[in-house]
C-alpha cells in the first residue's frame, strides 16, 4: 500500500513539474497540489499537511542538496517551482 502511494505522489510531481511554466496561483498547479495533499494524507495519516508541507517548500527553495536532486530528476528549476507552488497552496498566499 505504501508504495502505491508513493508511486502516486511521484505521478503528481512528474505532472507538476511539467506545468513550471505556469503561475503557481493557476488553477491546474492549485489542482496538482490539491491532489499531492490528498494522496499525502492517505499516506502519512494526517488530517492536516500544512506545517509538514510549508517546511517542504521551504527545503524545496533553500536546500542545495534537494535542489540538485530535484532539477536532475525533473529539469532545472523544478525545485524552485515545487517550493513557490506548496507554498502559494499551504499559505493561502
Amino acid at each position: 500500500l505504501f508504495s502505491t502511494y508513493q508511486k502516486r505522489l511521484g505521478s503528481v510531481l512528474e505532472k507538476l513539474a511539467a506545468k513550471k511554466d505556469c503561475d503557481v496561483h493557476s488553477f491546474d498547479v492549485k489542482e496538482l497540489v490539491n491532489e499531492y495533499d490528498f494522496v499525502s494524507k492517505q499516506l502519512y495519516q494526517m488530517d492536516d499537511l500544512t506545517q509538514m508541507m510549508l517546511e517542504m517548500a521551504q527545503f524545496y527553495l533553500t536546500d542545495r542538496q534537494m535542489q540538485d536532486v530535484t532539477d536532475k530528476v525533473y529539469g532545472e528549476g523544478t525545485s524552485e517551482f515545487f517550493g513557490l507552488a506548496f507554498r502559494a497552496f499551504y499559505s493561502k498566499e
